[in-house]
């Protein structure tokens, strides 16, 4: 059986679809109702150790997902980051030593690859954080390889692209610009609109974490992330293809924000045999359609 923590939530709920697809026996562990049906739902706290311990019971694989995401949650409430992200993930790891389980796969960031410049991949050094988000996540990863060390427990740590697509959170800036287009209103592009991310649709960051199951994935870190490095103004253009011409306004840079990386995805390819599938433009176009079908997410 394989255990999703954070499975009903984004990028959790399709990961679940694809482990389903491949006929996987899955169980949810979150606070909220997963989003299908033909999944078991283990409802519970993961800074509660008991609910933890008792969520991975069977579990041969834990995916671990469960994280405060929002980069703006982690700046406005820091010690709510720090707690479910990194004791969190410690209580994960307790639990599935004591359940025996095989291995955890954990959720980590590009993120975490901060001010470098340049193409980075998985032996690029890591920097010193410069936002709490980053910190807790390179925390995660620093346990996982410290925990398998102390006490054997398997890891894969999937550094992951800036995933969009369907069931994305409405504050997340793909949605956010393709919200406001749909509705006519002005698009805010903060300092020159040069930062960017490897963009990844969110059925590709699933692929690629159901791919992680191979035993080649076994104490790796690995990235899965987009091919393509997507600026805002690009994104922008992008856009402006689909709606027409967009109004927008400039603002300051904000501090601490990610300018991104050019993320080599070369290991997963080699490998995981993982690779995306779908373009950012036609990923934007899958998106927007199913935002025009959706409006209670616009």
């Amino acid at each position: 059986m394989i255990l999703v923590t954070g499975g009903s939530g984004f990028i959790g709920s399709h990961v679940v679809d694809k482990l389903i697809e491949k006929g996987y026996k899955v169980a949810v562990f979150d606070q909220h109702k997963p989003l299908r049906e033909d999944v078991e739902w283990r409802q519970g706290d993961i800074l509660n150790a008991n609910e933890v311990l008792e969520a991975c019971r069977d579990a041969e694989v834990i995916y671990h997902l469960a994280a405060i995401a929002d980069v703006n949650v982690a700046l406005s409430h820091p010690e709510l980051c720090f707690q479910i992200n990194e004791v969190g993930t410690l209580n994960v790891l307790k639990a599935a030593t004591a359940r025996e389980s095989e291995r955890v796969i954990l959720a980590s960031t590009i993120w975490v690859y901060g001010s470098n410049e340049g193409m980075v991949d998985e032996n690029t050094p890591i920097p010193m954080p410069d936002h709490i988000y980053t910190k807790t996540k390179i925390g995660q990863e620093h346990l996982l390889v410290a925990w398998q060390k102390h006490y054997g427990l398997s890891y894969t740590i999937l550094r992951y692209g800036i995933p969009y697509g369907p069931r994305m959170r409405p504050n997340m800036a793909i949605a956010t610009f393709v919200s406001k287009a749909i509705r006519k209103e002005q698009v805010a592009i903060f300092g020159n609109g040069r930062q960017g991310r490897n963009f990844i649709y969110i059925e590709d960051l699933a692929q690629g974490n159901v791919a992680a199951l191979s035993s080649k994935a076994r104490n790796q870190i690995i990235n899965i992330a987009g091919s393509e490095f997507i600026t805002i103004n690009q994104l922008v253009r992008n856009l402006e293809q689909i709606f027409g011409k967009i109004n927008i306004e400039h603002r300051p840079e904000r501090p601490g924000d990610f300018r991104g990386n050019y993320v080599s995805i070369e290991k997963a390819k080699a490998l995981l045999d993982w690779k995306p599938n779908i373009p950012f433009d036609i990923g934007l176009l899958k998106y927007v359609d199913w935002m025009k079908k959706n409006s209670t997410y616009q």
